[in-house]
């Protein structure tokens, strides 16, 4: 159940990181800007946030079968259309599809590994499959980048969302029934409400939530969009270094992941201190870069990924805090409301970034200085999400003390 539930989110991980390396292929095919560009992951995060909270009611209520197979069929069959769209309206609709899959993916993988899997390795097997998804984020950058170049657009992503539907009859035919789920699927929208409000309460979900926020937000707006043109056109690498780098920034997460999940599941009173000390690093060396009076040298790149590759399995790790937090029948609704915070930060620097490059142009600025002015907006977040994070872990400290 594990493996399985870790390659469908790895398909998973591969749709939503795909528009990194073809951002500059979107721009020519659907005929549009760096502010247009950003639309298409911004409604792709959009749709993710807004079905995250859904998507954890479902996984919770309906168990991880029928919440996968839904979710499958909706990130292939998005991936498909977004390979047969030139209409660039109906290319935001078909990676909005793509990303209420992906938001399903994860709740119903979630509560596939609670209901399979010892307690006391959850959060090891949560890390682990965090790494198989890199796997597939790895798929989409280096190989997705040969694809696009070899045989084009259109085979590279129909191949691609066909494939991912096949992986639905795996998981009809191999997921049982959910033992815990029965009689749990009818709740009233009162009832649904009451839950949420049981779980926002918890002083445990709101320090997870921070902790996800302040830990993800630069990591993904990177790797889904904009860490590709910023490498090859503010710092001028060409299109081979900057997927390389790409790639380094997964293996650093694959590799870091069980690191943090041993430490988690070992130390749990370690894990916000573990969190804030991967937040500071990151950082500090966005501070440093964008700070270069010219283009960065490549070491600093190099140490600029390895540092958002510990952002993954730190993002894990409050997410893990959160679950803790909550009872088991809870925990997808857990993880659903902190990941939602995660996402809505990742969407407004995404979508921050493409206005102030856009104005930017509009202005007549130099590539390099629109890019360091729209990054260095991540800096007021980084600080307020600190000081959040040590609110929440000073109050959860003086009522229960970190859950175990």
């Amino acid at each position: 159940m594990w493996s399985l539930g870790a390659v469908v989110y790895a398909a998973a991980m591969f749709h939503r990181t795909s528009l990194a390396v073809a951002a500059d292929l979107a721009e020519e095919r659907f005929g549009i800007g760096p502010g247009a560009l950003s639309l298409l992951a911004v409604y792709q995060l959009l749709a993710y946030a807004v079905l995250l909270l859904p998507a954890g009611l479902a996984a919770d209520r309906l168990g991880p079968r029928r919440t996968l197979l839904l979710a499958i069929a909706l990130v292939g069959g998005g991936q498909i259309a977004f390979a047969l769209v030139t209409s660039f309206p109906l290319g935001v609709l078909a990676r909005g599809v793509l990303g209420c899959g992906d938001a399903l993916t994860f709740m119903g993988v979630l509560r596939l590994i609670v209901a399979w899997c010892p307690p006391k390795r959850v959060a090891l097997l949560v890390q682990l499959v965090s790494v198989i998804g890199m796997a597939g984020s790895l798929i989409g950058t280096v190989p997705l980048s040969l694809a696009l170049t070899g045989i084009g657009w259109t085979p590279t992503f129909l191949g691609s969302g066909a494939a991912t539907a096949v992986l639905a009859l795996v998981v009809y035919a191999a997921v049982p029934k959910d033992p815990a789920e029965a009689g749990q699927a009818g709740l009233t929208l009162r009832e649904l409400r009451g839950e949420l409000r049981t779980v926002w309460q918890v002083p445990g979900t709101r320090l997870g939530m921070w902790m996800v926020i302040t830990s993800s937000f630069s990591f993904v707006s990177f790797s889904t969009l904009w860490g590709f043109p910023y490498l090859t056109r503010a710092q001028g690498l060409s299109t081979g270094s900057a997927s390389s780098l790409l790639t380094l920034l997964i293996m650093a997460n694959m590799a870091m992941g069980p690191v943090f999940g041993q430490l988690a599941s070992r130390y749990p009173r370690l894990r916000v201190h573990l969190n804030a000390s991967v937040i500071a690093v990151v950082a500090v060396v966005w501070t440093t870069l964008l700070a270069w009076p010219d283009r960065a040298p490549a070491a600093l790149l190099v140490v600029l990924v390895l540092a958002l590759g510990l952002c993954g399995p730190a993002t894990m790790v409050g997410m893990d805090v959160a679950r803790t937090s909550n009872p088991s029948t809870r925990v997808a609704t857990a993880a659903a409301t902190v990941n939602l915070g995660g996402y809505v930060a990742a969407l407004l620097v995404i979508l921050t970034v493409g206005v102030v490059l856009q104005s930017g142009r509009q202005w007549g600025l130099p590539t390099a200085t629109a890019f360091t002015l729209a990054f260095a907006m991540q800096l007021a977040l980084f600080l307020f999400g600190g000081f959040r994070i040590f609110g929440w872990a000073r109050k959860v400290h003086a009522r229960e003390g970190l859950p175990r």
